[in-house]
């Protein structure tokens, strides 16, 4: 389908919604950091806050003459018209920003929604109600557990996650990796309990076995959150003390196949792949959805998404509604088999399952040249920061520029924090200092944000901590978890809310409200004509 915009840079809000409401492809990013994002946003909108969008939008929206409509709140000097400017620079040829922003999309009458990854949770409430899926209190698995009955508690989070919080005795099978467990054909057999932090995993992790032939599978209500506000037990640090085994290949087989027969899910030859690729006006996304990814993504153009987080974390991962997605796994196809059949109904892309091996030389389309590779230099190693720091502690400033929830896990001593979306509170400390030094995660983000402070203050000393606070921890040198409200030269704007981060004090209720927030999302979401969820 052609392009309905105009060759305008902005758009107007009914001229958005049509689109919306259309098929053809499009990139809908919220340019705001995520606080802003998370108190009102366009149900279809991706967040991609300018802090590190130059970072993340390619592997976001791949393919330059998609058609992209940036959003901010619609102030003079928002972040959208700066997004706009770094977007041309890089090569996208068809960037539009919505006119008056979401002040004016909601005067208009159209719908915004509260919230972080709203999208996937209000399809998980939808495929909660459309396929029934049987659900079990706190208060009930704790009568069947305090009886002596047997049940088989399964965390379907990603290891970190379990490791946080869960609940005792459960063993620990990620998202699509569940699917592959063994369990007992005898109707006698004990009944499984999956469960997450809230809601939705467990929701889709129970259906899943239920859809593939599990005969007696429910998920926990409310999961670890409800439970630990109920007073019940909860495990810190927790290690799987019981691994389900795995399926054997025949059996993984015959439940793959069996679910591409029933729900006709399309395959794609490893020939005809090729004819995907080449139609320079669709864009093509493909992941490897195995635990160990097997293609070199920087060589193939492939991105791992292991554990079956692909459905979870669908709305960070594919910027473009409506492009094509190829799914790769291991013979048996079954992850693959499981994600497309919930992709699809989500309703925001093609989606194929390969069948057969990545064709020979596979190549998508080229990365851009590294953003901050030109004038930047090579950055200091740890050991020479360090020796700075030791020796001319009072001239060297250390700001770090990865995200907050990374700052307070691990930042460099006295380390300062700057989400990079401004620059500005540095010239209060080029006053005081000789030289400034960005730290992040991997290095990457302080390397751009020393190439952007050089082009500002071209006669102040900035550099970059090469491998960022990463590489400074496998050098055994010290970092902090601690800080003082003096040390943030921005607020932590990048904090979308998690209920994982809240503080002790705060958790009961912060928990309480959150809950009964995820419980109304679905149906304040599928109002918006334009979210189309296709339930079969």
């Amino acid at each position: 389908m052609a392009s309905t915009f105009s060759r305008d840079a902005s758009i107007a809000p009914q001229a958005l919604q049509e689109a919306l409401l259309g098929g053809a492809e499009l990139a809908l990013l919220d340019v705001r950091e995520a606080r802003a994002h998370v108190a009102g946003h366009l149900n279809l909108a991706r967040l991609a806050p300018l802090s590190t969008l130059e970072l993340e939008v390619r592997a976001m929206v791949p393919r330059l003459g998609t058609p992209v409509v940036l959003v901010d709140a619609g102030d003079p000097g928002g972040p959208a018209s700066r997004a706009a400017a770094l977007l041309g620079r890089l090569g996208y040829r068809d960037v539009r920003v919505l006119s008056g922003g979401t002040a004016a999309w909601q005067a208009a009458g159209l719908p915004l929604i509260d919230g972080y990854g709203t999208l996937v949770k209000a399809f998980g409430d939808r495929v909660r109600l459309h396929y029934a899926t049987p659900a079990l209190g706190g208060d009930a698995l704790r009568k069947r557990q305090d009886a002596g009955l047997p049940v088989t508690v399964i965390d379907a989070r990603p290891a970190g996650e379990y490791a946080f919080l869960t609940l005792p005795g459960a063993s620990n099978h990620a998202g699509t990796e569940l699917a592959l467990r063994q369990w007992p054909a005898e109707p006698q057999a004990p009944p499984w309990a999956v469960h997450c932090f809230s809601r939705t995993r467990g929701i889709i992790a129970a259906t899943t076995l239920r859809l593939l032939g599990h005969r007696d599978v429910h998920f926990v209500e409310d999961g670890v959150m409800q439970w630990a506000l109920d007073g019940a037990p909860v495990v810190q640090n927790a290690r799987p003390g019981i691994d389900l085994p795995q399926a054997g290949d025949e059996e993984l087989q015959r439940r793959a196949d069996a679910l591409i027969r029933r729900y006709d899910l399309p395959l794609q030859r490893p020939d005809a792949m090729r004819r995907l690729h080449d139609a320079d006006d669709r864009t093509l996304y493909v992941f490897d959805l195995r635990p160990t990814a097997r293609i070199d993504d920087s060589i193939a153009g492939v991105r791992a998404v292991p554990g079956g987080q692909l459905l979870m974390h669908f709305e960070n991962l594919v910027g473009t509604r409506h492009a094509r997605i190829v799914l790769l796994d291991d013979p048996h196809r079954l992850r693959a088999a499981v994600t497309a059949f919930w992709l699809l109904q989500l309703g925001q892309a093609e989606v194929y399952i390969l069948d057969g091996e990545l064709p020979a030389g596979w190549r998508a389309e080229g990365p851009l040249p590294d953003p901050t590779a030109a004038g930047v230099g090579p950055g200091l190693s740890p050991a020479r920061l360090a020796a700075l720091l030791r020796t001319d502690p009072e001239r060297t400033r250390v700001v770090d520029v990865g995200p907050s929830a990374d700052f307070e896990r691990a930042h460099l001593p006295r380390a300062r924090f700057l989400l990079p979306f401004t620059l500005d509170p540095l010239a209060a400390l080029l006053r005081d200092a000789d030289r400034i030094v960005f730290s992040s995660p991997d290095g990457r983000a302080a390397r751009l944000a020393a190439r952007d402070a050089r082009e500002r203050w071209p006669a102040s000393e900035f550099d970059w901590l090469a491998g960022g606070t990463l590489a400074w921890q496998a050098a055994e040198l010290p970092v902090e978890q601690a800080w003082e409200p003096a040390q943030l030269l921005t607020p932590f704007e990048d904090d979308w809310g998690s209920v994982m981060r809240v503080p002790a004090a705060r958790r009961d209720r912060a928990w309480a409200d959150y809950l009964a927030w995820e419980r109304s999302l679905g149906e304040r979401v599928v109002r918006d004509p334009a979210v189309r969820f296709r339930l079969w």
